[in-house]
């Protein structure tokens, strides 16, 4: 199966160089998908040689939508998605790809020693709302790593913002895909963080809205 990373962007330039250099150590395929940023970030990235395409709208979720429609018009097979702050280990990326052929989806799960205690606060709500309308047992639903079949996930996502994560673990599991979660490390972030209060209460109300939507 044949694969490729996305970087989501939004002025990520003091990370961004350090990212692609990772990632083409694994002599993946690598893009971004860019939200207009003015910090230098694209520039980076087309200097490193680094596709860039540019969101139809605002927003992160528009930014996943945007990365599975490119994979899907450039016959991948599988999308990884990580977030381009060097929170996320990209070593284990082919951790993550030795798994698709027996599921639709690998998760990073992270260890939530690193992730701000606002946040993490805001992280356990959320794993418990879905674990208790859908009768799961997942233990990160807001990863920010993640391998996907582009086949099963182009065209059925729609969050444009922060909410995204939520929504594309809730439609896989009422489509029944295959979900795996395995450990990985998190570190703390480059570059001011994005997430805000108001994302949190989204992310909850988004998986209250998919839990009781067709």
């Amino acid at each position: 199966m044949r694969a490729i990373v996305c970087l989501p962007t939004r002025n990520e330039c003091d990370s961004i160089s350090l990212m692609v250099k990772k990632v083409k150590k694994l002599r993946l395929p690598v893009f971004v998908s860019d939200e207009h940023s003015t910090d230098g970030t694209i520039e980076i990235a087309r200097k490193l040689k680094v596709p860039v395409y540019q969101r139809t709208c605002s927003g992160k979720g528009c930014g996943v939508q945007t990365a599975l429609n490119i994979a899907k018009k450039k016959d991948y097979d599988i999308l990884v998605l990580i977030d381009c702050d060097n929170t996320y280990p990209v070593e284990d990326i082919p951790k993550l790809l030795s798994l698709m052929k027996n599921y639709d989806m690998v998760v990073g799960e992270r260890k939530f020693g690193n992730v701000p205690f606002v946040n993490r606060i805001g992280n356990f709500v959320h794993i418990w709302a879905i674990n208790l309308l859908f009768f799961t047992r997942l233990k990160d639903i807001n990863s920010g790593l993640r391998a996907m079949k582009v086949n099963k996930f182009a065209g059925i996502i729609d969050a444009k913002n922060f909410d995204i994560e939520a929504q594309i673990t809730c439609r896989a599991l009422k489509r029944g895909f295959k979900v795996k979660e395995i450990p990985i490390n998190y570190h703390t972030r480059t570059g001011e963080s994005k997430l805000r209060l108001m994302d949190g209460i989204s992310i909850f109300w988004r998986i209250i809205i998919e839990r009781f939507t067709p």
